[in-house]
């Protein structure tokens, strides 16, 4: 893991590398979540926050039963065709 060395200015702002920028797709505007880890300060952009808690719930999701509609399109794909 590569790290990157920056500074906080009176206003409390940093400077992402541009390296970090393009690797995490963060443009200007792009949200991010800051985290309080015990080893410091996380920074997560919200759509990979979301993308990762969507990605544990397929895990545990429960699959829908078939629509009455796609029960029907069964059948007639089923029926032997004359």
């Amino acid at each position: 893991m590569k790290t990157h060395r920056g500074r906080v200015s009176a206003s409390g702002r940093i400077v992402l590398p541009a390296e970090l920028r393009k690797a995490f797709e963060i443009e200007d505007g792009t949200e991010v979540i800051f985290s309080h880890t015990e080893h410091g300060i996380q920074i997560t952009p919200v759509l990979h926050a979301i993308r990762q808690a969507q990605e544990l719930c397929a895990k545990w999701a429960v699959p829908s039963p078939p629509s009455e509609a796609d029960c029907q399109n069964k059948e007639k794909e089923d029926m032997p065709h004359e």
